[in-house]
């Protein structure tokens, strides 16, 4: 979809409505294809040494675009800090829709991929569903995980971090004035960072990466208000989320000088990583403003048609392209046309559940946001009275 809003190739243009931003449709495909591709390469193929698999070696930091696009879309479609929009059950009742229907299938179809590898039903791991359905996944990698992703689905980690990031969200906007709420975004983190470094667990990893989803926050409130990003504007949010990696990359030093091993997916090589790449993504978009963002749209911004399934393809692929298996032999013209078929299904479910899935259910529920809307107001005119 092109934004009437728009001006050129430049992504900047001035807001005069909320209408959808293709050009952030665009980076969340170029996001998504860069994960398919890093788990294609390293999790399937296993070339992850090889020098031309370098550009597909960090999976991670396209989700790091993820998380700063998903903070700049939540709040500038939610409002100005202090506005209701609805009240806290329809927000939720949205987020729920959007995020919980394709996430339940996934989680299924990762289950019926591992009962076709294996043969026979495996045994339901019921402990590890209960936690993916409250979304406290996390990441194996990482000390204190409460559960994995369910069926061996690991992508699914990042998920429960979004999932808790829109519920922090709210109430922050709602009422914390807005030229607080990234300091106390910040006093989150260190919170976070202080309890991991006795009790690591997934609730502090939750605290200590927010200040990540947040600064897509800072940049959606100025858009919204002048239709334009400057560095004089987003430097305070630059500068805090320099913090953490001043204080991770300090762990980091210590850990080499009294060599430590450090695997770089674990703190705090990892939060050292996780905010100086957010950090550097936020400086490459305003170096590439300089020039007016030249050649975005006949680059980045033909990945907007991926973008527009990119949660879906996310949350499938995985299973699909390293689990299932549809040809049988190893040779080499079968594995890599088996390799093809599987992709061109990952992209198939994902193109029929977005695009008509996901439409048939906020069709379906519509009605009940209006019941919710109707509610909220009776509620505030009681309130009033």
């Amino acid at each position: 979809m092109t934004d009437k809003n728009t001006n050129g190739q430049n992504p900047l243009a001035p807001v005069r409505r909320r209408s959808r931003l293709w050009h952030l449709e665009a980076l969340r495909g170029i996001a998504a294809l860069h994960v398919v591709l890093n788990h294609i390469f390293n999790s399937y193929l296993n070339v992850k040494h090889s020098l031309w698999n370098i550009p597909f070696r960090f999976g991670q930091e396209g989700v790091l675009i993820f998380f700063l696009l998903s903070g700049f879309v939540i709040c500038y479609a939610h409002g100005a800090p202090g506005e209701d929009a609805g009240g806290f059950k329809t927000y939720l009742f949205k987020r729920g829709r959007r995020i919980y229907p394709i996430f339940v299938l996934s989680l299924g179809l990762a289950y019926a991929i591992q009962c076709l590898g294996s043969n026979h039903l495996v045994p339901m791991d019921f402990r590890s569903l209960a936690g993916n359905l409250l979304m406290l996944q996390d990441n194996p990698n990482r000390s204190g995980v409460f559960v994995l992703p369910f069926a061996d689905n690991e992508p699914l980690w990042s998920l429960s971090y979004e999932w808790w990031f829109y519920m922090m969200f709210y109430p922050i906007n709602r009422w914390v004035p807005a030229s607080k709420q990234k300091y106390l975004v910040m006093f989150l983190c260190a919170l976070g960072l202080s309890g991991n470094a006795f009790i690591p667990n997934t609730v502090f990893n939750f605290l200590v990466f927010f200040p990540i989803w947040w600064a897509g926050v800072e940049m959606a409130r100025e858009f919204t208000a002048t239709g334009n990003l400057t560095i004089k504007r987003q430097g305070a949010m630059l500068l805090l989320l320099m913090a953490p990696a001043l204080y991770c990359g300090v762990g980091v030093w210590r850990s080499q000088a009294a060599e430590i091993h450090i695997s770089y997916l674990t703190f705090p090589f990892m939060g050292f990583r996780y905010f100086g790449m957010a950090v550097t993504f936020i400086l490459i978009m305003f170096a590439w403003k300089r020039f007016g963002f030249a050649g975005f749209k006949l680059t980045i911004g033909q990945f907007q048609g991926v973008g527009a399934i990119s949660y879906a393809l996310y949350l499938f692929h995985f299973p699909l392209i390293c689990d299932l298996r549809l040809l049988s032999g190893e040779t080499s013209p079968i594995f890599y046309i088996d390799l093809f078929l599987r992709i061109v299904i990952a992209f198939a479910l994902a193109w029929l559940t977005e695009r008509h899935l996901q439409k048939w259910i906020n069709s379906a529920t519509n009605p009940w946001l209006v019941l919710l809307a109707k509610n909220q107001t009776a509620g505030g005119e009681l309130a009033g009275k």
